[in-house]
């Protein structure tokens, strides 16, 4: 046997006999008293009451606890686990102590108490957390096949499933780890946290992966009074309305982003969170700029000024989910306190934008949200060679929610704006629009139903593509049958159109519209029903000078309106000037 087997076996031999000069057959009571106080030491908890208490000294010192049930000492948590198991540690045994280093909890059943303001999973384990950093220290504790049951005034708010947690080993001032995975609302989660302990100052670090979300956070938090943590954040998702609701939220406005991913430098407070360096994309568009989210009176504010270089709006307001404007006797009040639960305040600008088809450069929007108040608006962008705006405002009264809605163009090209835009494809020239709408209503067909105000329209310089109305008030003029043929075909030049319109109660009335060109004038007069999309109007063609006068009457849904020639009205002339009457409703 070599010297250094001897001194190895010598000292084993030496070992078992201090342990055998210890009173290790004292009464199992005495045994269990020990080993409850080495566990209640390094834990935190008091156990109330056991199954079964062992101790067996080889190969290495180990405790275990059967059927065992624990509190802490205030009542914030309690449970019971299938086994405690505890691994002693040599030096102290050998001395006659029992001390322990690491801990099991095996099948555990853990109740926490949690605040019955919070309904998050931060403000529901902010108490345990701050329990463990009450203590002076704890050894290694390992959960195992657990459940976490989380209560506010005896009622389970929510439940962590298969939990499997690691809480690192720790001493005076050090900081609490703990790592590991559980399932919470069905999404299993892989979770690290290192944490400085209360009163500390030091490094601080988060880390969540989980199919809905994977965030990174790595910083520093500072000794109070007034605690700050600052860092580094990245947040990915899928989808934002997934992962809110997640965590129990579901703003209405947050359905209009899918996937996200966010990096920043973050300034955590109590009350609120600052993001400076952001670098936000949705759905690839990228937007830079500084965010800040704070919580007072118990409503989430959410304020910052964003730019990029493009972004697509159509994108994001097609995701929302829109009531429909039927007139049904049970259409359903507009949810507008949901929409205004959260308070908003951002400002977006971007280079280029997409909305809808239409491509929009150099646009300032906004988005200002608070209880009872509701406001978005394009402050400015060009388009088209020319430029828009607009803005919607909705409050909640007790009458209803009040809209005012308001926008126009200037100068816009709309031949350019035809190759984004197929629905306006046939029709060119410079445009410009202004119009005002104010409506009041519970529900949306109310609001559509209530619609007052006016609104213009210019165009000058264009053509109109599908029909050739200078070429049929010329074949009109020499041959009135031969008029009815293929008159739906060519283009027709004008110098100018305009139109004029009011609305009330939801239906437009369109007065002094009419289209000029070399040798015609094209008049239009009728109403279109807001609420149903359907109009009935009366168009009248005839040339500069002349008694020659042509009949239409445009009708069906303003989506795809219908342009029909009267052709008994043409071949009829005393007939011919009753086209000239609005249609009657």
């Amino acid at each position: 046997m070599t010297r250094r087997a001897s001194i190895l076996v010598y000292s084993l031999i030496l070992g078992l006999g201090l342990l055998g000069l210890q009173s290790w057959s004292i009464a199992v009571a005495r045994v269990e008293r020990h080993v409850i106080g080495a566990i209640e030491a390094r834990t935190g908890l008091t156990v109330t009451s056991l199954e079964r208490a062992e101790i067996a000294f080889l190969p290495l010192p180990r405790i275990s606890l059967s059927q065992v049930a624990f509190t802490q000492r205030d009542g914030s948590l309690a449970g019971r686990a299938l086994r405690l198991r505890a691994q002693a540690r040599l030096l102290p045994l050998l001395a006659g102590r029992i001390d322990v280093d690491r801990i099991d909890l095996v099948g555990p059943q853990l109740d926490v108490a949690v605040a019955q303001a919070g309904d998050g999973l931060a403000d529901w384990l902010a108490g345990p957390l701050d329990d463990l950093q009450r203590l002076r220290g704890q050894s290694r504790i390992v959960i195992t096949a657990g459940s976490i049951f989380l209560r506010a005034e005896g009622a389970i708010r929510s439940i962590l499933r298969d939990v499997n947690l690691v809480l690192a080993e720790r001493e005076t001032l050090e900081p609490l780890s703990v790592a590991g995975t559980f399932t919470w609302r069905g999404v299993p989660a892989e979770v690290s946290l290192l944490w400085p302990v209360a009163n500390a100052r030091g490094r601080t670090m988060l880390s969540v992966d989980a199919p809905l979300m994977k965030l990174q956070f790595e910083g520093l938090r500072s000794s109070p009074p007034e605690t700050i943590t600052t860092g580094q954040m990245t947040l990915a998702t899928r989808s934002l309305p997934e992962l809110l609701g997640w965590f129990g939220e579901a703003p209405r406005l947050a359905g209009a982003i899918g996937p996200l991913s966010l990096s920043a430098d973050l300034r955590l407070r109590p009350s609120d969170a600052a993001l400076t360096n952001v670098a936000l994309r949705l759905d690839g568009d990228r937007l830079d700029g500084a965010l800040n989210l704070a919580t007072a009176a118990g409503r989430t504010a959410l304020s910052g000024t964003l730019a990029g270089a493009t972004l697509d709006i159509g994108r994001l307001l097609g995701r929302l989910e829109r009531p429909s404007v039927s007139l049904a006797a049970d259409a359903a009040p507009l949810p507008f306190e949901a929409w205004t639960a959260q308070d908003l305040d951002l400002r977006i600008s971007v280079e280029t934008a997409r909305l809808n088809g239409a491509r929009l450069t150099d646009v300032a929007t906004y988005l200002l949200v608070k209880k009872g108040r509701f406001e978005a608006g394009i402050g400015r962008a060009s388009a088209y060679g020319g430029s828009l705006k607009s803005r919607l405002l909705a409050t909640a009264t007790p009458a209803g929610i009040d809209l005012k809605l308001t926008g126009g163009l200037d100068k816009v090209n709309l031949g350019r704006a035809g190759a984004d835009l197929p629905q306006i494809a046939r029709l060119n020239g410079t445009a410009g629009l202004q119009f005002a709408l104010d409506g009041l209503g519970h529900t949306l067909p109310e609001l559509v139903a209530s619609l007052s105000g006016k609104g213009s329209l210019a165009l000058r310089q264009g053509e109109l593509a599908g029909f050739a109305f200078g070429e049929l008030m010329r074949r009109a003029e020499r041959n009135p049958s031969v008029a009815l043929r293929d008159w739906r075909q060519g283009k027709t030049v004008f110098e100018s159109a305009g139109a004029t319109a009011t609305i009330a109660n939801g239906i437009l009335t369109l007065a002094d519209a009419q289209m000029t060109g070399q040798g015609y004038r094209l008049t239009l007069v009728g109403t279109a029903d807001l609420a149903d999309a359907q109009l009935d109007m009366a168009a009248l063609l005839q040339p500069a000078t002349g008694p020659l006068r042509l009949p239409f009457r445009l009708k069906g849904s303003l989506a795809a309106p219908v342009l029909d020639l009267q052709a008994e009205a043409l071949l009829r002339p005393a007939a011919a000037g009753e086209a000239e009457q609005p249609p009657s409703r």
